[in-house]
């Protein structure tokens, strides 16, 4: 038989090159992910498919029946959808204080199960029934318009609405324009979704390496001034700088107006609201704000972190509207080394989550409720 030592040198190399991608997977696993990682690596691209539907009034809503699993770098979780559109299982008759949990992807919570949202840490801690209502995206129109649609057929007794500081002063101008494209959907159709290879999106769930070089590639795009993406992350971060204060200014009657018609919604129907106040990651901790915002051009020494809490506090404050302000609690557990981010998602990590649950219980109960 011929010998063909080109067939083992061809061995060898592909042997190498898997050793070199696998010890490159494991080095990447452990090590810290890029500080501007909440803007290079986009989870909402790992949402599966089919989760929402559209509408005509609210843009989206959560697919009644639905069943799926939720897989990202650093967690899979199962998401089940009731008959009512709500995380969790069917609602049965009502035994006792029930609440419902509105807002978007930080209620929804995808990212942890069902027991580990600070919904279900709440819950088990007051004994109230806590239904979670939350929507990736929503603003704070879009919650009001989510009551509504359940309040009747849930009796309820009050609304814990988690309003996140990072972009709901912007989704709440946005809102005008939100409805007009609603208008123009098919009811109860699965909302489309940016396309996502079938290749890219298993590595991109699954391997830190592929991540490492695909946020790579998303750096050196938001880099050029000219990028889509870019222009819409200035934006968003500009209210969080001395520069931006005069947009923050102007965008946020339309915050003001919408907590005021929520607190009317409720105060109507006889239920009670209280608004939780949820801080982006880059807010809590000082490496990831420097980097976010310096991936997009600006000078983090002009940073003001904490300018939209409290812009939004005193929004609350003057519509003597109930508040919690989760800054905080976060930010102490934080200094004190726990985990209240995911490294790959700017959403709370379970350990965020029940730190969340345990600043609740205590602004519920200085709230009389």
């Amino acid at each position: 038989m011929e010998h063909k030592p080109w067939l083992g040198r061809i061995a060898l190399l592909i042997g190498g090159l898997l050793v070199g991608a696998v010890a490159a997977e494991v080095a990447f696993r452990f090590a810290r992910p890029d500080d501007a990682v909440d803007l290079l690596y986009n989870a909402p691209d790992n949402a599966p498919n089919g989760l929402y539907s559209t509408d005509q009034s609210l843009y989206s809503v959560p697919t009644a029946g639905f069943r799926g699993t939720q897989t990202s770098l650093g967690y899979t979780n199962e998401i089940r959808i009731n008959s009512l559109g709500l995380r969790g299982p069917e609602v049965g008759p009502k035994t006792g204080p029930r609440y419902l949990a509105a807002g978007d992807s930080f209620t929804m919570a995808a990212q942890v199960s069902e027991a580990e949202t600070f919904a279900g840490h709440l819950s088990e801690q007051t004994g109230w029934e806590i239904l979670n209502s939350g929507v990736d995206g929503y603003g704070t129109y879009q919650a009001i318009g989510r009551y509504r649609q359940l309040d009747e057929a849930l009796d309820l007794d009050g609304v814990i609405l988690t309003f996140f500081l990072g972009n709901d002063v912007h989704d709440n101008v946005r809102w005008p324009q939100v409805q007009a494209e609603a208008k123009r959907l098919q009811p109860g159709r699965p909302l489309a979704r940016r396309p996502v290879g079938a290749v890219h999106g298993f590595f991109y769930k699954h391997s830190a390496l592929y991540a490492a070089v695909q946020m790579m590639m998303r750096r050196r795009a938001m880099s050029n001034p000219n990028y889509g993406e870019r222009h819409r992350w200035v934006s968003e971060l500009r209210l969080f700088t001395r520069d931006g204060g005069g947009v923050l200014g102007a965008q946020m009657p339309s915050t003001e107006n919408a907590l005021r018609d929520f607190a009317r919604a409720t105060a109507e129907r006889g239920d009670k609201l209280m608004v939780v106040l949820a801080p982006p990651a880059f807010q809590i901790e000082t490496s990831r704000m420097n980097a976010t915002f310096e991936l997009v051009g600006i000078d983090p020494a002009s940073a003001t972190p904490d300018a939209v809490g409290h812009a939004v506090w005193s929004a609350l404050e003057r519509n003597n509207i109930a508040r919690c302000d989760l800054v905080g609690p976060l930010r102490r557990a934080h200094e004190a080394g726990r985990e209240m981010y995911l490294q790959y998602d700017g959403h709370w990590a379970p350990k965020g989550h029940a730190v969340v649950a345990d600043a609740l219980a205590k602004c519920t109960r200085d709230a009389g409720w």
